[in-house]
């Protein structure tokens, strides 16, 4: 081979991975950032110092003996998760399931450093105890909190402080009639916990199958089932799902019927505004989960959240994945969202992105599929011919179910 070819063959491969470099450097790079966070000395400071909490009795909950006492609930390894939340991957040992050894996540924001909520200041005796007066404004104050999630038989709830917490509260004032005060112990405790949007939601809709199980609490800290994206949802870099396409097809239809149920399933719509597959996550019964419910908005909250002040661009108003609309006549956001959960779905998971090399989840179907599969995708990822642009319209619900019934047919046929 002539040494000029060679030299310009170099060039060209070099140019290349420069310009995959550049494609994956700030990926890479943020990806590094966030696994050097998690910190193996912090996090068992973390349990050490809860453990310290419940030995003084200031933190409590159904866990707290089984992490503290008995070990049967076991620090395994850090890792990092959305918005600042400490998540330490935990062995349990038969208590948070009857009869079986799982992985529980413990998920926290550390209540010290990183918590910014009003405290619960509530009016006591004497001695410590909670008069009427301090009963009655933690019961408002809880209540309004439930209300928030638009629960329909929140008035049929007998005890919100046991329902939002995982010991009976009442069983807990009398177990712990020596404290001080047991029940402020436990009011704040619960407080501590529902102030965090994700433990809320879970724990009001925990019939949900896409909701991971909350199995209890210690402190401000809560166990839930472990349910990991895996290698479908989140591969490596460089590196593609070794799953077969009827597998992806499984947790596509997974995610539409969870789009369904958001839509549908609720006392009003609830918007997905932070859409990417690793959100998602694969359940000890195989089916897939939502990780990061705080990033779910009832319709209502999402109104005021497009509301934006002004605006000299759509751009404006948008809030995340959540595409609003700016009114240039009067530089105002309006309260409406222009596209819907199944468009960002549909654009973020599950068609193929050539500009930065995503292979979406339905990638590569089957020859006698693809015909059909691949424009239903394109036309639910981009409505109205709309790729290319920031895409501000909905995709149809006669897409949806076209969309569903093509991957139920080839997952019966496969």
């Amino acid at each position: 081979m002539p040494r000029l070819y060679l030299v310009r063959k170099l060039k060209h491969v070099t140019f290349f991975f420069i310009i995959l470099i550049l494609l994956y450097g700030g990926n890479i790079l943020r990806k590094t950032i966030r696994d050097r966070k998690c910190s193996e000395e912090e996090s068992r400071f973390l349990m050490d110092d809860l453990c310290q909490d419940f030995v003084n009795h200031v933190a409590a909950g159904n866990l707290c003996p089984a992490l503290c006492d008995s070990k049967k609930l076991k620090y395994n390894k850090c890792t990092n998760y959305r918005g600042g939340k400490k998540v330490l991957i935990a062995n349990c040992d038969g208590v948070c399931e009857e009869g079986r050894n799982v992985v529980a996540v413990i998920k926290s924001k550390h209540p010290k450093e990183e918590f910014h909520f009003e405290p619960l200041v509530l009016d006591t005796h004497k001695n410590g105890s909670l008069t009427k007066t301090g009963y009655s404004t933690a019961y408002e104050l809880f209540n309004n909190l439930l209300n928030s999630q638009m629960l329909e038989e929140n008035d049929k709830i007998p005890d919100i402080f046991s329902y939002l917490w995982s010991i009976d509260f009442k069983q807990f004032k009398s177990d712990n009639r020596n404290l001080k005060s047991p029940e402020v112990t436990a009011l704040q405790n619960i407080w501590g916990l529902i102030n965090q949007d994700e433990y809320l939601f879970m724990k009001v809709y925990q019939k949900h199958s896409f909701v991971p199980r909350i199995y209890g609490t210690c402190g401000f800290y809560y166990v839930m089932e472990y349910a990991p994206p895996g290698d479908i949802l989140d591969p490596a870099f460089f590196t593609s799902s070794h799953s077969s396409f009827k597998e992806r097809a499984k947790i596509a239809v997974d995610i539409l019927d969870i789009v369904q149920s958001l839509d549908y399933g609720f006392f009003e719509p609830v918007h997905m505004c932070d859409v990417k597959a690793e959100n998602f996550g694969i359940g000890r019964d195989h089916g897939v989960k939502i990780l990061d419910s705080d990033s779910l908005f009832f319709h209502t909250s999402m109104l005021k959240n497009l509301a934006q002040p002004s605006c000299t661009s759509h751009n404006d108003c948008d809030f995340f994945d959540c595409r609003g609309w700016c009114d240039l006549e009067t530089g105002k956001c309006t309260k409406q969202r222009t596209n819907n959960n199944l468009q960002t779905v549909c654009e973020d998971i599950l068609i193929d992105r050539a500009t930065n090399f995503y292979a979406g989840l339905l990638h590569n179907p089957p020859q006698e599929y693809k015909e059909e599969l691949l424009p239903l995708l394109e036309e639910c990822a981009y409505p109205g011919n709309s790729k290319g642009t920031i895409v501000r319209e909905p995709a149809s619900d006669d897409l949806y179910w076209r969309l569903h019934n093509l991957l139920k047919k080839a997952i019966r046929n496969m």
